[in-house]
């Protein structure tokens, strides 16, 4: 039952949802034509960890912590895909292919039919201008009104695949676009992978002088020492603490080179932030900080209670778990205000400065750490020399030259071999990208044209039946006026119904309402008083008529009052001429009977309004005179039936006043026209003014609507007339 209520509503909104969905459709379609049409191409970009890469790397320590599996991470997909539509890798793209766009007033032109022809054949820069990096990389909806070219980067759901699509007036220019943008993603990717071993080199060939000296004057201390002077044995405490010297001093020495690596690090992101538009402050500037000067003083004395810790409890003890934690926390800490302090440069979005801010905090928050252990390791170093030196003085220093001689050696040793790796790192393709499909012609053009017209009607299918039915439903939602269950609330039984069209069936539901008035048995009205709830078409008028008709041809002898003096109408309804009636007998200018006209069916008779319409303020003064009970008592007595159609009781008190006078009240409703509270409030007005409940006559029923078995029947029926009338050959 409730599937046929649906069926029944989205019915009776048929109009509106055949104009929402043809307004959808048709524009889509329409759209579709008069744009111009886009060609799309791709080329994909695989990224992957080859293992040969990932030692070097690993050697230099660029990317370390990353190159453990083939596979990228969730962070570096994201980061890679974010990259791929900078600015350093689209602006070679802009200079190369000398993208251009047309301008929006002359795609508007084009959208004449032969123009936008015509303006390519002979005129094909005529309009043009010079494209933006945001334009090539920002689509919105105008898009699709007026195209240009267009570049998107995304990784692929299923595969560590870089996908660059494009779009462009032509399949040539879009495949040089996919083409030209992979390319220089992957020369992106390379610089930035040199730029980071260049740094390291630098800054390795910049403390090579320093190692070498310190390796040379150890040795040379060391050699004049053996030469002047006999050395004695050290005890086996000296000697335990001669090997600590050494081991610390070997950690120093490693210690150094991850600083070097970090500052490098360091200082080619931040030369890579100092060209970009959002970088607004020195590199001083940014170093200034007193919070992280603070931090790294507590990290100075937190590796140095670390290290005393580790010489008398074991790695798993508590103390020392509790002192790395602090550690940890001091680096989080530094890292969160040199983040806060590059980030505070700009509030720009881009994802590449995000990026860049990102890794400067961390190498920040890494050489802090570092060069916090480096200080802890020179106190520490300090205090076992004084404990060395404690000794007898010539062996002391004999075993101090030693570990300085040996730890210079290593140092210098892996410095060297660190500037090496950095120096071949520069001369070798570090690039993780490799190009496994460049954009090629397809085999299909129509499926890479956009937008395609097949697709664009089925999309208007689609949205235009689900935007039709929700129109469809929200005016069902939204709409006031009075549906047939909802007289039932009216307080007032229900007479009838009557289908809106003329024909046998309404002549038959006029019969049915004449029966239900006026019963055989019982005691039927005399005078009934008939009135629209509301304004609007007369149905007042038609029903009287109607009904006067039908009780005439039972038998009855029946008189029509045109009691609406403003707008009077049975007159011109009837054919009769224009004269004195209802307004002349009531102010006494004529008598009653003068005025009584015969009808069309034999015993129907018409009393008309008068000469002529009246003001409401006319209309109201006679309406309410004591005459008219007089009149209308008098024409009771005289016919068996007095029809007194009024002006709508919504819009003037006439009904009301004639009310009073009448046996019973018929009021004239229209399901889904009329409002149903301005209804309500009729009905109980008429209610107040007669006594009684009005009865009431629903004026164009439901099922007085053509179901849809109705119109196709229809639809059949003229088909088969047509084609019998059709002359056969």
């Amino acid at each position: 039952m409730e599937l046929r209520l649906l069926l029944a509503l989205l019915w009776r909104r048929r109009r509106l949802m055949l104009l929402v969905f043809g307004l959808v459709a048709g524009g889509l379609t329409l759209l579709t034509l008069v744009c111009e049409t886009q060609y799309v191409a791709s080329a994909k970009v695989y990224l992957y960890h080859s293992s040969t890469k990932a030692s070097l790397l690993s050697r230099v320590n660029l990317d370390s912590a990353m190159m453990g599996s083939a596979s990228l991470t969730d962070a570096e997909r994201a980061t890679y895909e974010d990259l791929a539509t900078i600015v350093p890798v689209l602006r070679p793209l802009l200079d190369e292919l000398h993208l251009t766009r047309k301008r929006k007033s002359l795609q508007l032109v084009e959208m004449v039919p032969l123009v936008r022809w015509a303006v390519d054949t002979w005129l094909p820069r005529f309009g043009r201008r010079p494209m933006t990096y945001e334009e090539l990389t920002n689509k919105s909806i105008v898009h699709i009104l007026f195209p240009r070219p267009y570049l998107k980067a995304a990784m692929m759901d299923d595969a560590d695949i870089l996908e660059f699509s494009s779009s462009a007036e032509s399949m040539e220019l879009a495949m040089a676009l996919a083409n030209a943008a992979a390319r220089s993603f992957m020369a992106r990717e390379a610089d930035m992978r040199h730029g980071e071993c260049r740094e390291l080199a630098a800054a390795a060939a910049a403390e090579l002088p320093r190692a070498r000296e310190d390796y040379e004057k150890a040795l040379a201390e060391l050699g004049k020492l053996r030469q002047r002077e006999k050395i004695v044995d050290l005890t086996a405490e000296g000697e335990k603490l001669v090997e600590r010297f050494y081991s610390l001093s070997n950690e120093r020495d490693s210690n150094r080179l991850l600083l070097l690596k970090a500052q490098g690090m360091l200082a080619n992101v931040k030369g890579q932030m100092a060209k970009r538009p959002e970088f607004r402050k020195s590199g001083e500037s940014i170093q200034r900080s007193s919070l992280i000067d603070s931090l790294k003083l507590t990290l100075r004395d937190l590796y140095m209670d670390l290290a005393v810790a580790k010489t008398r409890m074991t790695a798993e003890h508590p103390q020392v778990k509790e002192i790395e934690g602090k550690i940890e926390e001091a680096k989080r800490l530094i890292k969160g205000e040199a983040q806060k302090v590059f980030g505070s440069e700009t509030i720009s979005t881009d994802p590449t400065f995000t990026f860049l801010n990102e890794r400067a905090a961390e190498y920040t928050a890494q050489a802090a750490g570092l060069e916090s252990q480096d200080a802890a390791y020179g106190s520490l170093l300090d205090a076992l020399e004084g404990r060395i030196m404690a000794f007898p003085e010539r062996a002391a220093a004999e075993a101090l030259l030693k570990v300085r001689v040996a730890a210079g050696e290593l140092f210098l040793s892996n410095l060297n071999q660190l500037h090496r790796a950095a120096v071949a790192g520069q001369a070798l393709d570090l690039s993780i990208a490799h190009l496994v499909e460049a954009a090629t012609p397809p085999g299909r053009l129509d499926d890479y044209m956009r937008p395609k017209l097949s697709l664009m009607l089925a999309l208007g299918i689609v949205l235009g039946g689900f935007l039709a039915l929700t129109a469809a439903l929200l005016a069902a939602y939204l709409d006031s006026s009075l549906s047939p269950a909802g007289a039932a609330v009216l307080g007032a039984p229900v007479a009838g119904t009557l289908p809106r069209r003329s024909g046998l069936p309404r002549a038959q539901a006029v019969r049915r309402l004449r029966d239900a008035l006026f019963p055989v048995s019982g005691r039927p009205p005399k005078v009934l008083v008939v009135a629209d709830a509301l304004p609007g078409p007369t149905q007042a008028m038609d029903v009287a008529l109607e009904l006067g008709a039908a009780l005439a041809r039972s038998g009855r002898s029946v008189v029509l009052v045109d009691a609406d003096l403003t707008r009077p109408s049975l007159h011109a309804r009837l054919g009769l001429p224009l004269g004195p009636g209802l307004a002349e007998a009531v102010a006494g200018k004529v008598f009653r009977d003068a005025v009584i006209l015969p009808g069309p069916e034999s015993g129907l008779f018409a009393l008309p309004a008068g000469q002529g319409a009246l003001s409401p303020e006319a209309a109201e003064g006679l309406l309410d005179a004591p005459a008219v009970a007089g009149l209308l008592d008098g024409l009771g007595r005289r016919f068996d039936v007095v029809l007194v159609a009024t002006a709508p009781a919504g819009a003037s008190g006439d009904a009301c006043s004639l009310a009073r006078h009448a046996d019973a009240v018929l009021a004239c409703l229209r399901p889904w026209v009329d409002d149903a509270a301005a209804v309500a409030r009729a009905t109980a007005d008429l209610a107040a003014a007669a006594g009684r409940a009005p009865r009431l006559v629903l004026v164009g029923a439901p099922d007085d609507e053509p179901s849809p078995r109705d119109v196709w029947a229809d639809l059949l029926r003229r088909a088969r007339h047509k084609r019998a009338a059709a002359p056969t050959a």
